[in-house]
């Protein structure tokens, strides 16, 4: 399915802190052996799939086109498995509705979704605390756009809220759409698993028990020990070149589908580990693209980069080129391949350039782009994320600056009035 490579991922300089760090991680290990973290547990859950089934169905029936609207933690996960299935790429979705991702507030944006026909529009309103300010912003707009078309809330809005009383459930009950319960103890930004990024992914043709089975299959092997479970050792391998400078984590993966990913680690990890001036800057780039915009730096500027190269088997994939390329002598290179063959020439050529400039690497092979290999990789990431924080000794869960700017956001606004 996949297979972590840490061949090239540890220096000398760093071997000495990946040591004493593995000994700290080595205790969590246990630990979670003994208990483990709600998030922990979600690959085997099933009690939730009839009800995203039954959402699914009911607010897909006759849909073109679902706007899902949500921010951060509610929508990039989702955005990951909907593009396992092409959704986000320049080919489009290969099957379902087309999926669009409203994750950002901007009033002239939205405002140009909202004046099409919404006759086959539907609108999925995702907020675990039922009252995100940019959300509930988009709902309202959403709720007017229906209305002045002639169209009814109830047939084509539905929503994911935390329980309780909260403003999404308000909204809900005031205008007659569905709500599934977002899941109690699951922050945001780690509830790929959950029908925050389970019920999109459906719409995309997608399989929830696939995805959870890939999950699964990481969480298998937490009963194993710490020397062979691989989140935990690219917890480690990431904290030793903190440790030593390399406060730089780039993501960079060689192939469309895998483009959200990077885009979901970087906040994961940037709002889980950024704390009591503790992390790393995650940064997320694309192969073979970001060989032209980014190879320079990562080549010849400085040495603070810890890279993480992910890569699907592509040999003999894809379209080929005529055979008068071979006449040419700028294009006789090329003669006789497929596409993947260059993707995979491309990719192999920048991880050894990168070995052999002595830059830290890890390699992420995988066989194919699936759902289960995609819940395999977010799991993966989620626990080593999880890891890192132990290590660090920051909660991995809490995020108090993005709660103070949202109280300021709050109070200017109020001044507007």
């Amino acid at each position: 399915m996949m297979q972590q490579n840490l061949t090239h991922a540890i220096d000398a300089a760093a071997q000495p802190h990946f040591e004493n760090i593995m000994a700290t991680l080595t205790q969590a290990h246990a630990a979670y052996q003994k208990q483990r973290l709600p998030h922990m547990t979600l690959a085997e859950k099933t009690d939730d799939l009839p009800a995203m089934q039954h959402m699914a169905d009911a607010l897909g029936d006759g849909a073109a086109r679902i706007l899902i609207l949500g921010t951060g933690g509610s929508s990039l996960g989702a955005q990951v498995l909907a593009q396992t299935h092409g959704a986000l790429t320049p080919a489009g979705q290969m099957s379902g509705p087309e999926l669009v991702f409203v994750d950002n507030l901007d009033a002239e944006t939205y405002t140009r979704l909202l004046g099409d026909d919404l006759a086959t529009s539907r609108f999925l309103v995702v907020s675990k605390s039922g009252g995100t300010a940019e959300t509930m912003m988009q709902a309202g707009g959403a709720l007017i756009a229906l209305e002045n078309q002639g169209l009814t809330a109830a047939r084509h809005m539905g929503g994911i809220a935390g329980r309780g009383d909260n403003a999404l459930r308000r909204l809900a009950a005031t205008y007659g759409f569905s709500l599934l319960d977002h899941e109690d103890e699951i922050g945001g930004r780690f509830s790929v698993f959950t029908n925050v990024g389970l019920l999109p992914a459906l719409w995309a043709g997608g399989d929830a028990q696939k995805i959870r089975a890939g999950a699964a299959s990481v969480m298998d092997v937490l009963s194993g020990s710490a020397a062979d479970f691989p989140p935990l050792l690219g917890a480690a391998t990431q904290l030793a070149h903190m440790a030593v400078g390399r406060n730089i984590s780039v993501m960079m993966p060689y192939a469309d589908r895998l483009a959200r990913l990077a885009f979901w680690y970087r906040q994961l990890w940037a709002e889980s580990l950024g704390k009591q001036g503790k992390g790393s800057v995650p940064v997320n780039a694309l192969g073979p693209v970001d060989q032209h915009s980014q190879m320079q730096l990562y080549m010849a500027g400085p040495d603070d980069k810890f890279y993480t190269v992910l890569t699907q088997a592509t040999r003999g994939t894809g379209t080929g080129v005529p055979a008068d390329f071979a006449d040419d002598a700028g294009l006789a290179a090329l003669a006789g391949h497929k596409m993947g063959n260059l993707v995979d020439a491309e990719a192999r050529g920048t991880m050894d350039t990168l070995v052999e400039a002595g830059r830290p690497l890890r390699h992420m092979a995988l066989n194919v782009i699936d759902d289960e290999t995609i819940g395999a990789l977010l799991m993966h990431f989620q626990l080593e994320t999880i890891y890192a924080a132990e290590g660090l000794g920051v909660d991995a869960f809490d995020q108090p600056a993005v709660e103070a700017g949202k109280i300021r956001a709050r109070h200017y606004l109020a001044e507007m009035v």
